[in-house]
């Protein structure tokens, strides 16, 4: 169920009279059988999986608790990475086999073998795994039940859209499972944030850049261009409304969960970036593979290494494709630059006060981020080389020119027949109008997250605010949305 669907509006009405009007014993119980039941959704027996792999999970974690041994904290590392890697990667492990070897044999194994991906998978094995390292590491901390284990982990809010949590994050909510009017209103700004950032920006958005990634030869440079910068404002609405409609139902039901983004587009440097995007990610690479692997104690050149393999390994895990491994490393590789440039040449890469210059930078970093965009939109290796390589070369009259020699002039005049303009130029992008309007949508939520302070003294209007606005958004909803599309993130 995606959260701008109907049979999840039903499915979320119910459970929230449910939730509020049984007594407060009740609503633990019940909230876990509602998130076993949206599980169950999609799928019936992935459910027997999810539920088998909580079971799993919690004994292992009472191990390490018990023990203190590092050799079951392996073994439960090494369960859900396999757990992960045999859903998530059997495909690409299988296709870079058969492009390393050639062998026949790989090339058949998809027709022979139907892998499809569980739900949430990506999110809850991160999630485990990381309480299982934090109780290796202070294992004096409380000890979590069963029944509240399996509730931290089958919490339907974050299933599909993260962001991923810690028990830290989680557990002390239990405490305040009361109606809070401040929460419900945050919940009501929330959800109608996410569903414009949805609904009114991101879907359009795919309309205007889909064809272009799925025949970026047919396209001139600008074109191809503009497909990254039309993406960035695509994937952060998608994702980061995903994400404001996660936080907004877990707020109706009384849960504070993590902010995933806030204003990542105003940073001044791909680190900055990294702290505001997928913040939860960003942390959990820094703290769980960033800092066992030495973080920056090893000295210069194993940092930028550890840097590189961090974001290599966060490209994979968004996505088993090559595209997403050059995504990773890409990222890397600018942020091991940052650090040469700031640390070893003493250049000062983020201004502080010239306006002007903060600007700039922020539209750097910007860029930055829409060229790795192209990457990760990509459907495939081939169509990413493509598309990098038109950039330089599909100029608009170049095609024209190609085929225009004086030999063949009068083909290109032929296409005069067929109306105005050349059969032999490149096709355009369409509907260019509406990303303006999409870019100010864009600052405006940027300016929201990024200075959140701003817009805090508003808040004593909430009794008034929240209802105009909310007839606001319906109205909006109802008069300019378009056919939905699944969320970028779902697949994830």
């Amino acid at each position: 169920m995606l959260f701008n669907s109907i049979p999840f509006l039903i499915f979320f009405a119910v459970v929230y009279l449910f939730y509020w009007g049984l007594p407060r014993s009740y609503r633990k119980p019940f909230l876990l059988l509602s998130g076993i039941s949206f599980y169950a959704y999609f799928s019936p027996l992935f459910t027997i999986h999810f539920l088998s792999v909580i079971a799993l999970n919690y004994f292992l974690y009472t191990q390490i608790r018990k023990t203190k041994s590092k050799r079951i904290l392996s073994l439960s590392v090494s369960f859900n990475l396999l757990n992960l890697g045999f859903f998530k990667y059997f495909y690409f492990f299988n296709r870079f086999l058969a492009d390393v070897t050639g062998y026949p044999f790989f090339e058949e194994v998809p027709n022979l073998v139907h892998i499809v991906l569980p739900l949430a998978i990506s999110f809850y094995s991160f999630q485990v795994i990381a309480a299982a390292v934090d109780t290796y590491r202070d294992p004096s901390k409380p000890s979590v039940s069963a029944f509240d284990y399996f509730l931290f982990v089958a919490f339907f809010p974050v299933l599909i859209a993260g962001p991923i949590m810690r028990m830290t994050d989680f557990f002390p909510n239990l405490e305040k499972l009361n109606p809070d009017k401040e929460k419900m209103y945050r919940a009501s700004y929330l959800l109608m944030s996410g569903l414009i950032k949805k609904v009114l920006v991101a879907d359009p958005m795919s309309t205007t850049i889909s064809p272009i990634f799925s025949s970026p030869s047919n396209y001139d440079s600008f074109s191809l261009i503009m497909a990254g910068v039309c993406y960035s404002i695509q994937v952060y609405c998608d994702f980061s409304g995903l994400t404001d409609m996660a936080r907004s139902i877990a707020l109706y039901l009384g849960f504070e969960i993590p902010e995933n983004f806030t204003g990542p587009f105003f940073s001044l440097s791909g680190r900055e970036l990294w702290r505001r995007w997928h913040i939860t990610l960003s942390f959990w690479l820094r703290d769980y593979i960033y800092f066992p692997l030495g973080g920056s104690r090893l000295g210069e050149f194993r940092t930028y290494l550890n840097l590189i393999i961090i974001m290599t390994l966060g490209g994979f895990w968004h996505g088993a494709d090559y595209t997403f491994i050059c995504w990773g490393f890409y990222w890397g590789v600018i942020l091991a630059g940052e650090k040469f440039l700031e640390d070893r040449l003493g250049w000062k890469l983020t201004p502080a006060k010239n306006e002007v210059l903060i600007v700039l930078k922020a539209l750097i970093v910007f860029m930055l981020f829409s060229i790795s965009g192209l990457m990760f939109r990509s459907n495939s290796a081939s169509l990413m080389v493509d598309l990098f390589a038109g950039i330089f070369t599909h100029l608009p009259s170049s095609l024209e020119s190609l085929v225009g020699s004086d030999s063949n002039s009068w083909l290109v005049g032929a296409t005069s027949l067929f109306g105005n303009g050349s059969l032999y130029s490149f096709s355009h992008i369409e509907n260019l109008e509406r990303v303006s309007y999409m870019a100010v949508v864009l600052l405006l939520f940027h300016h929201f997250q990024y200075f959140p302070e701003y817009w805090s003294k508003y808040r004593k209007y909430d009794a008034y605010l929240a209802p105009i606005i909310g007839v606001f958004t319906i109205f909006m909803l109802a008069t300019l949305s378009q056919d939905g599309g699944d969320f970028i993130y779902y697949k994830f």
